[in-house]
């Protein structure tokens, strides 16, 4: 009889079987066993399926970074459906769109999202239940604790299969309204089992949720491979820099999975006597981390950023620095063990190192395509490899360098110009904090480069000064035309750069 792999629910119920007094989840101040986690998970489990849900229904989860956003994760697939997490910082339309598109048949929100989340929530037609975690539910919903205290526990569904869908994680930036990437167990559980063995997560460790949970990074690896490592998870419920030290020197966390903004972020708290001398790892991931910053983290607080690179339809890890190599400047370290990576050009065919083209990705935790979009998923995944739409090369050694998105590479003219080498520049500038550079139509060369500076408090810079700046180190082609001095930057929740946004605003003052 052929051996069955793991499905999430059952390799938690696993680890809490032999671990059940331990700490599972810590929030504030209270820690929660495994034994306690489980069977607060197979009650809600129990719940979900007395409203009705049977294997393959969706369920939407509206919650910010509290306990009941794993229990509510984890129920919803121990019932047998697909758990679809949603971002709350989403406005009113997007929210609609993820529960329409997804077909959710029920809602877990917290009451204090109400009033964002009642109009969605009744223009879905297929959301029948609102489930409310609070103290005050208002008649539009049922309380979501009561609803676990009262029902009992699930026994696991037997016909789960390592390769149902799991999870529904929808993402932007690939087309004008957000797709949900279909995740199966096995897709998780593997890019989880990497991660443990990778970053070498065990008991001995603690890792802090500073990353929402609805993310895939925080889902994958902050929740799912601690948990299943027996790793306590310490849940931020938002991330602000001196809350997040405190609670690191709190509760001796030794690992911390963040964005490179969060970086910064903690970097600029006002207090050169910080110290978190349990923390032993960071993860970067998201988004390019400048190596001075980098630099500048490691020496004040001495731990290891391990940079790495990844997309929701992956899983979400490709790449990744290893604790127990050298790091590259500029790299996302080497492919995950079972990964595959090839770089090809615009016709398709494969690179040699130190070549830059589009990045393409084998790997048993792609996604099996959008939820719903066959034409996008059949773009997307073409005979088991996944288009990424980023650019980047990898070396003689096989570390991988990303470049750029496909769709943020500016055409000038002829020529081909990177942002983030422009960028590089302008940010070594004193008077500029952030800057995302875009390209905006032009009549004579088909596109120009504009750059949008966010500046350091007190600082001015005319564009004059900027553009003569650039010309020092840049060819006169590479040089913005435009400038525009904003107060920030648009950014997703986790920091990246939305420069598709960026890219709307065409007006700009010729520099």
């Amino acid at each position: 009889m052929e051996k069955r792999l793991p499905t999430l629910i059952s390799q938690l119920y696993h680890t809490a079987q032999l671990n059940p007094s331990r700490p599972a989840l810590i929030f504030e101040d209270t820690s929660i066993s495994y034994d306690s986690l489980t069977n607060a998970i197979k009650r809600l489990a129990s719940g979900l399926a007395e409203l009705g849900i049977q294997k393959g229904d969706r369920v939407a989860i509206l919650l910010p970074n509290v306990p009941h956003f794993c229990i509510s994760y984890y129920a919803i697939i121990a019932a047998g459906g697909v758990a679809v997490p949603i971002n709350f910082m989403h406005e009113r339309t997007e929210l609609e769109h993820q529960l329409v598109d997804s077909g959710a048949k029920i809602l877990i929100a917290w009451q204090l999202f109400l009033q964002q989340v009642l109009p969605a929530f009744q223009a879905a037609a297929t959301c029948s239940e609102l489930l409310l975690l609070g103290d005050r539910i208002s008649k539009d919903g049922i309380s979501l604790t009561q609803l676990i205290s009262r029902s009992a526990p699930l026994e696991l569904d037997s016909s789960l299969s390592e390769s149902d869908t799991a999870v529904i994680n929808y993402t932007s930036g690939i087309a004008d309204e957000a797709m949900g990437a279909e995740l199966s167990h096995e897709a998780i559980v593997f890019n989880a089992a990497t991660c443990i063995d990778m970053f070498n997560i065990n008991p001995q460790e603690k890792v802090i949720a500073v990353l929402p949970l609805f993310h895939p990074l925080g889902q994958t690896f902050v929740m799912h491979a601690s948990l299943t490592a027996a790793a306590p998870v310490v849940i931020m419920p938002r991330f602000k820099p001196k809350e997040v030290i405190k609670t690191i020197q709190k509760n001796s966390v030794t690992f911390m999975p963040a964005v490179p903004g969060m970086f910064r972020a903690i970097m600029d708290i006002d207090d050169p006597d910080i110290d978190v001398p349990s923390l032993k790892y960071c993860i970067s991931y998201g988004g390019h981390l400048p190596d001075e910053l980098l630099f500048e983290f490691e020496n004040k607080f001495n731990v290891s950023i391990l940079k790495a690179y990844g997309l929701t339809e992956a899983g979400p890890l490709v790449s990744a620095t290893r604790i127990s190599r050298d790091q590259k400047v500029e790299s996302n370290g080497l492919p995950l063990m079972g990964v595959e990576v090839q770089i090809r050009d615009s016709s398709g065919h494969i690179l040699q190192p130190n070549q830059s083209g589009e990045i393409f990705v084998k790997s048993p935790s792609l996604m099996k395509g959008y939820y719903g979009h066959q034409q996008e998923t059949d773009r997307r995944l073409q005979a088991g490899w996944l288009a990424t739409g980023d650019i980047g090369y990898l070396d003689l050694d096989h570390y991988l360098f990303i470049q750029e998105r496909k769709d943020d590479i500016i055409s000038k003219g002829g020529f081909a110009i990177h942002p983030r080498e422009v960028e590089r520049i302008i940010l070594d500038h004193p008077a500029v904090n952030e800057v995302a550079v875009v390209s905006v139509p032009d009549s004579m060369h088909g596109s120009e480069v504009k750059a949008f500076v966010v500046l350091t408090p007190g600082s001015t810079l005319s564009d004059k000064e900027l553009f003569e700046y650039c010309q020092n180190f840049l060819p006169i082609y590479k040089c913005p035309r435009y400038m525009e001095q904003i107060a920030s930057l648009p950014k997703s929740p986790t920091g990246r750069i939305l420069k598709r946004l960026l890219r709307q605003t065409t007006s700009g003052k010729k520099m």
